[in-house]
């Protein structure tokens, strides 16, 4: 993702994606699990992902606007300058594409 610079997974959970195959996977705690440290382990993991999340989502959105800008800029450089400047009540020419092909009729003015 070029614009966010940053993958969709990133802006979903808060961190890179990890193949399972790169993980250690510990069974057993290092110690023993009461109520109020599990009750914290889990807090403090909630707390960690929310932060992560709202960092992330921040970045993502100021990347594109970013990226929004840049694609302005490019395109008011490629619009040609207009070198007349009509006012109010200047007449100018109307040119009918439609009229102009003969083989159909469904566009005769009326």
């Amino acid at each position: 993702m070029d614009t966010i610079q940053t993958t969709l997974f990133e802006l979903v959970y808060g961190r890179t994606a990890i193949l399972l195959v790169k993980i250690e996977v510990k069974t057993y705690p290092t110690e023993p699990i009461t109520k109020e440290n599990f009750q914290r382990t889990l807090l403090k993991r909630t707390y960690n992902l929310i932060e992560t999340l709202e960092n992330t989502w921040q970045k993502a959105a100021d990347n594109i606007q970013k990226s929004q800008k840049k694609q302005k800029e490019r395109h008011d450089n490629q619009l040609p300058e207009k070198s007349v400047k009509f006012k109010i009540e200047n007449k100018v020419f109307l040119h009918h594409t439609k009229a102009e092909k003969q083989w159909s009729r469904k566009f005769d003015l009326k």
